[in-house]
């Protein structure tokens, strides 16, 4: 039986429907492997949240975590609160998703040596051993949909919105999307923007995302891709308003956003919820791995333009994604933060 905490408190009540499992209180006995996610902001049902706490869920049912709740985090200045309040409820394994509580799940992992901590999307330094970072190579993906954008577009003007470029993922993303676009074209025009307005909009500014797509849009792009959480979805929503094809990032849309439908082509998807069960089965076996954990980068399905992208383009998709991965074809664009690293098989 699972729990969702609003905000940092617990609710009760409900646990008296899971009289079978693991209470809270059971989770500084040795034997029971309890897991707490914290989101960076908002709801477990939605975007890399949700795609995190089904990881856990997955990890649940097959019997590699004991215990699983959740806090979301409405206020930003609640994170470190948050996570302390698993901290101190003897949870074994604190997970946090968002590259903005970042900082906090560090400062966590220092205060806490004995617990174990999973950042969603956060490269770390392996400097400690109870802290990794689930992490992907946005690059790998982001080129793909640019590959994909300069194969599909009409009128060869290409855009992509991201959030803040000091935010290594947004970075690879982007610049991945335009090195893939001149990949297959180096002449298409490809438009590529940074968000730089106030930290405390990170991936929460929809009016820079209208604003921006609205611009690029009337610049003459007609595919546009966008990442960055609600950032994007304000961009993306705006695009498909304007009958522009857009590609989503992070997680797929589709059943979520309705609107999109008929304009969404693809996204970039960080495979989260496989990476979360497979670090919670690493765990499980005493294998828990530090300082880096590549997660897996695809396209999602092409759902309502699955005829019309021509098989000509699916085919030259499958061999790029082949030459990604064997090292092949190469993005060009940097890691920062990589000096040891934990890969998946």
């Amino acid at each position: 039986m699972t729990l969702k905490l609003p905000l940092y408190l617990i609710f009760l009540p409900f646990l008296i429907l899971s009289a079978c499992a693991p209470t809270p209180s059971d989770c500084s006995r040795a034997e029971i492997l309890c897991a707490g996610l914290v989101t960076d902001f908002g709801s477990i049902h939605e975007g890399i949240n949700q795609e995190a706490w089904l990881g856990l869920q997955d990890a649940e049912a097959r019997h590699l975590v004991d215990r699983i709740d959740a806090i979301e985090t409405i206020d930003a200045r609640d994170r470190a609160k948050n996570i302390t309040t698993f901290a101190e409820d003897g949870y074994d394994v604190i997970i946090t998703v968002g590259a903005s509580i970042s900082d906090e799940t560090v400062t966590a992992a220092q205060r806490y040596p004995r617990l174990l901590f999973i950042g969603v999307e956060q490269p770390q330094a392996p400097t400690l051993s109870n802290l990794t970072g689930l992490v992907f190579h946005e690059d790998r993906s982001g080129f793909l949909s640019g590959a994909l954008a300069a194969m599909t577009t009409h009128t060869n003007r290409i855009a992509a919105l991201c959030e803040a470029k000091f935010i290594d993922p947004m970075r690879r993303y982007c610049d991945g999307f335009q090195a893939g676009a001149k990949y297959i074209n180096p002449v298409v025009n490809v438009t590529v923007s940074y968000r730089e307005g106030p930290q405390e909009n990170l991936f929460n500014d929809p009016e820079w995302g209208h604003t921006a797509a609205l611009e690029v849009v009337n610049e003459g792009a007609d595919i546009l891709f966008a990442a960055g959480n609600e950032t994007a979805d304000a961009a993306l929503e705006t695009a498909a308003q304007q009958r522009v094809d857009v590609i989503a990032a992070e997680t797929d849309p589709y059943m979520r956003m309705n609107d999109l439908g008929p304009w969404l082509i693809t996204s970039a998807i960080n495979d989260i919820r496989t990476g979360i069960r497979e670090m919670m089965g690493l765990t499980r076996n005493g294998k828990f791995p530090s300082g880096n954990y590549f997660g897996q980068t695809r396209l999602a399905p092409f759902h309502e333009w699955e005829r019309q992208v021509p098989q000509s383009s699916k085919d030259r998709l499958y061999f790029i994604e082949k030459g990604l991965g064997d090292g092949s074809i190469k993005t060009g664009i940097p890691w920062l933060v990589i000096s040891s690293s934990t890969q998946n098989p």
